[in-house]
């Protein structure tokens, strides 16, 4: 299966800054869960929840 292309910025964003999904959960205030799920395409964010880890992986 393809990652989508937010998966796929989402692990680009955590290579560059040396980030484990515990640490980059913590710091954006999403859930350890929901950093797995958007990037294994388990679950899809929702607009909110896109717009709001877009906003922190900009902002870092």
């Amino acid at each position: 299966m393809a990652l989508s292309k937010f998966a796929e910025q989402i692990i680009r964003f955590q290579k560059t800054h040396d980030m484990t999904d515990g640490e980059m959960a913590f710091s954006s205030h999403f859930s350890v869960e929901k950093i797995h799920d958007f990037k294994s395409g388990e679950v899809n964010p929702t607009p909110d929840e896109e717009k709001k880890l877009r906003e922190y992986m900009n902002s870092n």
